[in-house]
C-alpha cells in the first residue's frame, strides 16, 4: 500500500495500517480472516469520496459527461478488497477452475500466447494432412 492513499472518512492512512500491521500481525490478520469467513465487510469500508475531474481538452464544464469520477475509498477496504482478490485468484488458478484455452484476463497470459498456440494447433494439423498425401 502506498503511504500517500487519500484517507477517506475514518482518516485512516495506510502508513498507520503497516504499523499497526507490525505491532500485532496476528490480531489483523484475524481480523480480516474474520470478515472473509463471515462475509462481511463493514459498511463504514463501503463509503466513498467522489471527486468530478474534467476531462483532458473539454471546455464546457456545465456538462457532466465531460468530467470522469475518481473515487477515494478506506484504507481498510482497500485491504480487505484485495485479500478477496487474491483468494479468488488462488482458487481459480489452483483448482484449474478456468478452460486452458482462455487466455482474456488471465495472468501471465496474453494475445501473443493465444496466437503462438494457434500457430502451434496449425502446423500440428498441417503436418498431419502433408503425411497423408504422402
Amino acid at each position: 500500500m502506498n503511504n500517500k492513499m487519500y484517507p477517506v472518512k475514518d482518516g485512516i492512512k495506510a502508513e498507520i495500517y503497516k504499523l499497526n500491521f507490525k505491532i500485532f500481525p496476528k490480531s489483523i490478520k484475524a481480523m480480516y480472516n474474520g470478515y472473509l469467513e463471515n462475509g462481511i465487510f463493514p459498511d463504514r469500508w463501503k463509503k466513498a469520496k467522489i471527486n468530478p475531474i474534467m476531462k483532458p481538452g473539454t471546455q464546457k464544464w456545465k456538462e457532466v459527461n465531460k468530467y470522469r469520477p475518481i473515487i477515494f475509498l478506506n484504507v481498510g477496504g482497500k485491504i480487505l478488497e484485495r485479500v478477496l482478490k487474491n483468494r479468488i485468484n488462488h482458487y481459480i488458478y489452483s483448482t484449474e477452475f478456468l478452460n486452458k484455452n482462455h487466455y482474456g484476463f488471465i495472468l501471465q497470459t496474453s494475445t501473443t500466447d493465444a496466437i503462438m498456440n494457434l500457430k502451434f494447433l496449425l502446423r500440428k494439423d498441417l503436418e498431419k494432412v502433408k503425411s497423408q498425401q504422402l
